[in-house]
């Protein structure tokens, strides 16, 4: 089977049963109400894993262009932002606006930035809230739907999704120590679930030839570790990754010790749409013959019990 033939192969049985509901172009499918419960579960099951006391935050998809900027996503990944933009025009325009589209032409020259874009991962919500003095190391569970302009017919591979993260705010001592046990819990969560994983280190894809050299240093470094499935032939997916920033959000966002040097920040999360697709994948499309165990630890119907 070639790897195209994987893709076409999983994005029909996902269609067939349900799950993904075909949207108007790549990446952007809905989802059953077996596939909702599913991420549900995933969702309760990571929260699970939480300190008594740990903040919760949920989020839009959407951030404040002046923050987004702060994280420095626009000068390492342009090829993944997407922009927000508003009609702010009065009746002229708006009559102008209304013969264009009549008229099969483009409209979109009648709008112009909102001052806000769509976030692509889940911490950049969380940073902006602690700039200034943290009193100890802090660590946060958060969700937010995020968007990254990789359209691909790959169906693990969406352009709007979901994922759920710990984040991690301390010393460089406790944000090294957060990525590397947090690795560790994901890969017990994943395994617990039945999914036949493995961890490796990892880059981003970093844009342009000074991206190039980031991203060797990162893979060098052991800043970035993916945790991967076995989905299609001669290729594994990622589906998590736990990961240091050392101080770079701090330097964004003014995040200072007790000491006054910068804090370090780690993340460790996964997109709960491709966690839910591999699960699929190896469980089958029939959420209801799926494992006991697994089953009960999504708390899924009957199993719950």
């Amino acid at each position: 089977m070639s790897l195209v033939d994987g893709e076409s192969a999983l994005r029909g049985a996902l269609r067939g049963a349900g799950h993904l509901l075909p949207g108007a172009r790549p990446g952007i499918d809905g989802h059953g109400p077996e596939f909702e419960a599913v991420v549900d579960g995933l969702w309760r099951a990571y929260a699970d894993r939480a300190p008594d006391g740990t903040p919760v935050m949920a989020f839009g998809p959407l951030i404040d262009a002046a923050q987004f900027t702060a994280t420095d996503y626009p000068r390492s990944f342009p090829q993944l932002v997407g922009e927000v933009e508003v009609f702010r025009g009065g009746d002229p325009e708006h009559r102008a606006l209304i013969g264009d589209v009549d008229a099969g032409r483009d409209w979109t020259g009648y709008f112009e930035p909102s001052g806000m874009t769509l976030v692509p991962a889940t911490c950049q919500n969380v940073y902006p809230r602690y700039a200034g003095t943290l009193e100890a190391p802090t660590t946060v569970f958060c969700r937010s739907w995020c968007f990254r302009h990789e359209p691909s017919e790959d169906p693990v591979r969406m352009v709007a999704f979901r994922i759920c993260e710990y984040v991690h705010l301390g010393t460089p001592d406790s944000a090294e120590a957060f990525r590397a046990d947090w690795l560790e819990l994901l890969l017990d969560l994943f395994r617990g679930l039945g999914l036949d994983v493995a961890a490796d280190r990892a880059n981003d894809p970093f844009f342009g030839r000074v991206g190039r050299m980031l991203a060797a240093n990162q893979l060098q470094s052991g800043m970035k570790n993916e945790i991967s499935v076995d989905l299609y032939p001669d290729r594994r997916t990622a589906i998590s990754s736990s990961n240091a920033h050392r101080t770079h959000f701090a330097d964004s966002f003014g995040i200072r010790l007790p000491d006054g040097g910068p804090a370090h920040t780690a993340c460790a999360g996964f997109g709960i749409e491709r966690v839910a697709i591999a699960l699929l994948a190896t469980h089958g499309m029939a959420v209801a013959d799926w494992p006991g165990p697994v089953r009960r630890a999504l708390r899924l119907g009957r199993e719950t019990v």
